[in-house]
């Protein structure tokens, strides 16, 4: 428990601390503490603008009309999803830029970025998830369901993987090699 010198030191010092006062130093310090998910105070970011969510916004309403809360939450997340992806797309293109730009070679900056790429690959596929959860569930809903080109492009997008998989094993030869063992044949 505090004591009654300690609470008045603190009022004291209260006082002094106001934080930005013009119109820039509250600009500045509006993303210091930018979090992400149900924390964050705003979805456009400095160098991103609003009019283009609003305009990604009120063409995907166009395109699904959503009818009621339910509607309207699955294609909210759809924007939500398609805009994160954007930013995401952005974000990997600098990485790549900058490491590709590095003067004393591509292994150092390979080496810092690497880690990051890995963590932007798997926000990545988790907005893609997203979006084709929300997709799907909406057309649930929807009973005349959305335009065919939709269906096209999520088709598209299951098929599309961020992270490159390994090539797959070449099936064994379909002869086989005696052993000495009785009842054990080798497959090559």
């Amino acid at each position: 428990m505090a004591s009654a010198a300690q609470i008045a030191a603190n009022r004291r010092n209260a006082l002094l601390s106001t934080g930005p006062r013009s119109a820039e130093g509250k600009a500045a310090s509006r993303f210091n503490a930018l979090k992400t998910g149900i924390e964050a105070r705003s979805v456009v970011i400095p160098g991103e603008d609003s009019a283009e969510l609003e305009q990604l916004t009120n063409d995907y309403h166009a395109q699904f009309q959503p009818a009621g809360p339910a509607e309207r939450f699955l294609v909210d997340s759809m924007v939500n999803a398609d805009w994160q992806l954007r930013r995401y797309r952005k974000v990997e293109a600098q990485l790549w830029q900058r490491m590709l730009s590095s003067e004393p070679g591509l292994a150092p900056a390979w080496e810092s970025a690497h880690p990051i790429l890995t963590r932007l690959h798997r926000r990545i596929d988790a907005a893609e998830r997203v979006y084709r959860h929300a997709l799907r569930q909406l057309q649930r809903l929807q009973p005349e369901g959305p335009d065919q080109q939709e269906d096209e492009f999520l088709s598209e997008l299951a098929s599309f993987s961020t992270v490159p998989t390994e090539p797959a094993i070449p099936a064994a030869p379909a002869f086989a090699v005696a052993s000495r063992e009785p009842n054990l044949a080798l497959r090559l």
